[in-house]
């Protein structure tokens, strides 16, 4: 039996929670790659492990939207939220309120944004693109789903007049129109603590996205490019970068749930981009974060 079966217990969900807990969902792209080979045998292991919930990316690797919420019902699984590509929600918006409606999300979620338009390339670009998340966010808030801005790291760079680009964002939509989705790892990692974070936007954080990671030395290079690469080539790149679960890394993990008790997060969603080089699979990360999250007495 792998590590990642023996940790694999069952919990309820759907219960009602109450002021200063939390749901716990997947964020699916972690096992992009299990999915792709057996979808549902996939969403059954999550599911095993003890999430309430799951927040797709929009990939269903040839099943319909609706069999695809099918499968999610039958076991069990809260869709509660869906990364949505920016392109996509920019051209055909009505049939992304229309599939996300039949997956009954509560969120969708922007979830990154191209190089040429972050702040730090050309942030007149980048403020036409916030502009235009929220003119998505109001439409698809008239539809009963509330959108979420997912941060990487380049967010935290700064526009010409010292503002950070990630306040540019949430300082230039209504927080009923566009609510935050805080990757704690790139945040971190930007130098920008996630539980100050929560306490900064209180009230907008409806979903912090739980990932951990080792940093080693500094990064001659962009992050993204020792994604999905062994360490070994990602400490040619001048340091050495790895993704970590939950409580295996330097985040403060403890500190960011204190404040999220205290400020209005209703989801923890752990994501693992990439199985660090150890790992027997890709479910094994995701079982010690939950097992993390379990024996802080998060859930039971």
């Amino acid at each position: 039996m792998s590590l990642a079966a023996a940790l694999f217990t069952g919990t309820s969900c759907g219960q009602k929670k109450d002021a200063g807990e939390f749901s716990i969902g997947f964020q699916l792209y972690s096992v992009r790659r299990e999915l792709q080979k057996d979808f549902e045998g996939t969403l059954k292991k999550v599911k095993d492990m003890g999430f309430e919930g799951v927040e797709f990316f929009s990939e269903y690797y040839g099943h319909s939207v609706p069999e695809v919420k099918k499968i999610c019902d039958d076991l069990g699984l809260v869709i509660f939220s869906n990364h949505v590509q920016y392109q996509q929600m920019i051209t055909d918006l009505d049939q992304v309120i229309k599939d996300n409606k039949t997956l009954g999300v509560e969120y969708i979620a922007f979830p990154y944004m191209d190089n040429s338009g972050r702040p730090g390339v050309d942030p007149e670009k980048f403020k036409e693109i916030v502009s235009k998340i929220g003119e998505v966010g109001k439409a698809v808030k008239k539809e009963g789903i509330q959108l979420l801005y997912h941060n990487h790291d380049f967010e935290f760079k700064t526009l010409p007049d010292g503002t950070v680009g990630h306040d540019y964002i949430f300082a230039s939509t209504p927080a009923s129109d566009v609510q935050v989705e805080l990757d704690v790892c790139w945040s971190d990692f930007s130098g920008f603590k996630g539980d100050d974070l929560v306490r900064k936007y209180s009230g907008r954080v409806p979903v912090l996205h739980m990932k951990d990671y080792y940093l080693e030395g500094k990064l001659s290079s962009d992050p993204y490019a020792l994604i999905g690469i062994q360490s070994d080539n990602a400490t040619q790149q001048g340091g050495k970068f790895e993704f970590r679960p939950l409580g295996d890394g330097v985040v403060d993990i403890p500190a960011i749930i204190e404040a999220a008790k205290e400020n209005g997060v209703k989801w923890l969603c752990v994501e693992q981009d990439e199985p660090t080089a150890t790992a027997a699979d890709a479910f094994e990360g995701p079982a010690r974060s939950i097992a993390y999250l379990r024996n802080m007495g998060i859930m039971k």
